[in-house]
């Protein structure tokens, strides 16, 4: 049977794809094999990724926490509509990982200063491009690839920096030649799916670093406060008191009791 991805592009139904996804979001095996048998009985040639989504969602609505943890996708396209939640909430990922990370950083390159979205420390010193898009269906392509090759060849001498390397970090997937040229040159690309090992789903999903944005109930204004206090993952937010995010973000206690009882239960299991 075929599906239609946001893409456009055709793909083969893959029902053993949507268990060891249910799998990743914390279900145990019973769960997500009913799960998946469920989304194969009501699934139709040409349904569409998102229907597919939908119906999964829709059977595991009795398990919120393990829905919300399935739906990262649309948590990350939420975290726009401009990149700068994106940059900080994978620099912040970054940091879980064992790396140092900064951002907003400004390098003078060989011809013109150079705006890199994030300078990594861990055994060697990469420049990172992020390339954020809040839309389905729209893959990174070959001049972004080139754009970001260029730039690091531009600054990769800088005496200050010394960098070794250069990332293209993306929420979606990448074109096919995008890939090819990235391996050609040596720019490493993390993106959705992408590569098999270390992907971005691969590196939030190992230890838990869903963003804010996995809770649906957090409005918009309660985000910007949130985003304003650097406070862009779930775990940052299970780990403050109630009285620090009060004083750090100005919200009412009310709000912040409940947003946090979320957190604790999405990243540890726990009330």
């Amino acid at each position: 049977m075929k599906i239609i991805k946001a893409s456009g592009d055709e793909a083969k139904f893959n029902e053993r794809k949507i268990e060891r996804s249910v799998m990743k979001a914390g279900a145990p095996k019973r769960l997500a094999l009913d799960v998946a048998k469920n989304v194969k009985k009501k699934a139709h040639k040409g349904i569409t990724t998102k229907e597919i989504l939908n119906l999964t969602l829709k059977s595991l609505a009795k398990d919120k926490d393990i829905a919300a943890r399935y739906d990262l996708k649309r948590a990350i396209m939420s975290l726009g509509p401009s990149g700068f939640p994106f940059e900080e909430f994978f620099s912040q990922v970054l940091r879980n990982h064992g790396y140092k990370a900064t951002t907003n950083n400004y390098i003078r390159g060989k011809v013109v200063m150079q705006e890199v979205d994030i300078v990594a420390r861990k055994n060697k010193v990469s420049m990172i491009e992020t390339k954020y898009h809040n839309k389905k269906g729209i893959r990174t392509d070959t001049k972004v690839a080139m754009y970001t090759y260029a730039r690091f060849l531009d600054i990769k001498s800088n005496p200050k920096y010394k960098f070794n390397e250069v990332w293209l970090v993306t929420n979606t997937r990448c074109t096919s030649q995008a890939k090819k040229y990235s391996k050609g040159v040596g720019l490493r690309v993390i993106g959705w799916s992408y590569p098999k090992n270390g992907n971005l789903q691969e590196l939030i999903e190992s230890k838990y670093l869903y963003p804010i944005t996995i809770f649906k109930s957090i409005s918009k204004p309660v985000k910007e406060k949130l985003f304003k206090a650097k406070i862009v993952l779930a775990k940052d937010l299970a780990e403050h008191s109630i009285k620090e995010l009060s004083e750090k973000t100005g919200l009412d206690k009310k709000t912040l009791a409940r947003i946090l009882g979320d957190a604790k239960r999405i990243c540890y299991n726990k009330e």
